[in-house]
Parts: structure tokens; sequence; C-alpha cells
């Protein structure tokens, strides 16, 4: 009796892992040159890259390279890839249990194309099941989403306002993303929400520097936590500041009598490094103030984060000013400074470069920076 007990446990669990092996037939093999690239590759290369034909799972361009360009590893850790719930969201399959380890692209017919498992094979095959040449017993449906992406500016100023934006490469984004305004994160200690949409956000950085990351989360209703976008931003201290309560640049034509500058940091030093202005700063060199009767005059501003050379130029509504490349000395712009703002703004949309500018006939050299 024991002996028969004994037999009939080892014949359940012969069948039992029979079934647990859910081995699956062969499938017909389409394209026979040399493929060293392993499915994972040959999925990423066809969904990232487009180098394969999804009509045929034929590859089309960039063969050799699949095996530098991609990476060996499942597509279920890709960022290029989100789980979905079903295959009529995805274009990829991975199949999963029993240590199966792999993945096929969906054709645009339904079938399911892929090289076998393993790496140094010479073959691509397509079958109607996504489990075939694996032991799994199951499988989990992916969708490539390689442009989905966070984009925006990678730096900001302390006190300023960051605009943030959820992109797809201009397309349109899938039906099978949960998007929502709630899916963004960030560092409460560097930033201040103002307010945010399914696809944007705008903060304000707080006084501090360096780097902080926002994150959207990805959900689809099968991908557990989410999947991470995430977009480093550097806050750099605020060296900017008001001229006359409209913005202050590098090179500024001002109006006779008192002009005022304040600075968004406190503790400035001011030198006076040219020109004979009348001037005096206060509030810790937050605020200076200035007058020019004629000519231009330019100042070196720092503190420990910042250091600027600011340079005014006397000018009336009748004045002219000329721009010329300091190198070529051609002239770039000329013309009456009938509004001081848009003049300046005109002045600061000059690309980096060396210039001479002339007001009024009173030359001074100007030289930009590719960080202005």
């Amino acid at each position: 009796m024991k002996y028969f007990v004994l037999f009939t446990l080892i014949l359940i669990v012969s069948v039992v892992e029979s079934f647990g092996q859910c081995n699956n037939g062969t499938g017909s093999v389409i394209y026979t040159k040399q493929a060293p690239y392993n499915c994972h590759q040959y999925v990423k290369a066809a969904l990232i890259g487009g180098y394969v034909d999804l009509s045929t799972g034929d590859p089309i361009s960039n063969e050799a390279q699949y095996e530098s360009l991609y990476t060996p590893y499942t597509i279920a850790n890709d960022q290029n890839f989100i789980q979905v719930c079903s295959k009529s969201d995805a274009n990829a399959v991975v199949p999963v249990g029993q240590g199966a380890d792999h993945s096929a692209i969906i054709r645009n017919d339904g079938i399911f194309a892929s090289t076998p498992n393993g790496q140094g094979s010479d073959y691509i095959y397509t079958h109607q099941n996504p489990r075939t040449f694996t032991t799994a017993c199951n499988q989990e449906w992916y969708a490539a989403i390689p442009d989905i992406k966070i984009s925006g500016p990678s730096a900001v100023n302390q006190g300023s306002n960051i605009t943030l934006t959820l992109t797809n490469n201009g397309q349109t984004f899938p039906s099978f993303l949960q998007l929502h305004k709630d899916r963004w994160t960030f560092n409460s200690s560097d930033f201040d929400f103002q307010n945010s949409s399914s696809t944007s956000v705008t903060l304000t950085a707080k006084n501090v520097t360096g780097s902080s990351e926002i994150e959207y989360t990805l959900l689809t209703g099968c991908n557990g936590s989410g999947l991470k976008r995430t977009k480093t931003v550097n806050i750099l201290p605020n060296c900017t500041g008001t001229l006359n309560g409209g913005p202050l640049y590098t090179f500024n034509t001002v109006p006779g009598g008192l002009n005022q500058v304040e600075m968004y940091l406190n503790s400035w030093t001011w030198v006076k490094t040219s020109g004979s202005p009348s001037w005096s700063t206060s509030n810790g060199g937050k605020n200076m103030s200035f007058t020019i009767s004629s000519g231009c005059a330019t100042f070196n501003a720092y503190n420990a984060s910042c250091n600027l050379n600011l340079t005014f130029c006397r000018a009336s509504s009748s004045s002219s000013y000329k721009v010329m490349d300091a190198k070529t000395s051609e002239v770039l712009l000329e013309g009456t400074i009938d509004d001081h703002e848009a003049t300046n703004k005109r002045l600061a949309e000059l690309p980096a470069g060396e210039y001479i500018i002339t007001v009024d006939g009173h030359r001074t050299r100007y030289a930009k920076s590719k960080k202005e």
C-alpha cells in the first residue's frame, strides 16, 4: 500500500510538473540571416529604433548594430516600455513565470515575432502563442513609449517660475495612460507649487541653489506603482535685478535724472570701473542709485554667488545709437532711442560676442557671454 501511494504521488507530481512547464509548439522561421543579437535587443531595435518591418518582422536597417545600440536585458525593466492591460494596447509581449526570459514584438497582423530565447541564434521566427520557446505559463503586454518625457528649462533662477510639460514628440498621448494633474511630484524644500494640469506643472524656485528632480508618474492600471519620468532642474543664484522698475540688462540705455537699480539678492558690493556718474548704494548693496550727465558708466557688482559687469549709457529720446561687431566692424544695429526699454531689449537679444556700442558719439566696448 505504501508503494502504491508513493507511486501515485510521483505520478501526480510528474503530471503537475509537465503541465507547469507550459511548453508550446515551435513557430515558423521567417528570417535566416545570422542574428547575433538576442530577443530583447531585437524588440528594442524594432520599437525604439524603427529598424524592423512591423508587417513582416524582418530587419530593414542597422542590423549589425542592434547588439551595440541596445542592452540585452528584458524590456520589462526598460524605461522605454510600459506595461499595459491588453494586447490591443501593446506592441510587445513578455512571457512570465517558470523562469522565462524572453520578449517579442507584435506584428501589425497580431502575430508574434522574435529571435529564439537566447543570444547567438541565427534566425527570426513567428508564432501564434507568445510563450513559445519558453517554459512560461503567462504573459505581460508592453507598449514602447520612448518619446514620452518631461520637457522644459533645465535651470531656473531663485524666486522665478518654471513650467514643465509632459510631451510625446508632438504626438497625442496613448489612450491607455491614466494622465492626471496629481502625477507630478517635487521636493517642497526646493519649490513652491503654483498650478498643474494632467500634462504640465508650474513651480516657483525657493531661495536655495543646486539640482532638484521633478517627476511624473505614468500609470496604465496594470503597471503597479508606475513608471517615472524625471527632469533634473538646476536652481541658480538669482543674479538679476530691475532698472527703473523694468528689466536690468548687461548693457542699458538710461534717461537723464535719477536711475534706480534693485537687485533680487541682498549683500552686493558695487565698484565703479569707468565713467563719471553720481551714485550711491543702500540696503547692503541691494539698491544702487545713479545719475549720468553724459556718456557711459560701468560697474562691477558682485556677491558670494554672482559677478556682474553692468554698463549704463545716458541717452534721450532723440539720441542715436549704433552697434558694431568688434571683430568685423559690421554694423548690426542702429537707430534712434525712442523707447529706452525697447532699445535695451534689442541690445539684450544680441548673440554672444564682442561689440562696440556708440550712443550719441560716446563709444563703449561690450562683451556678451553665452550665459546672459
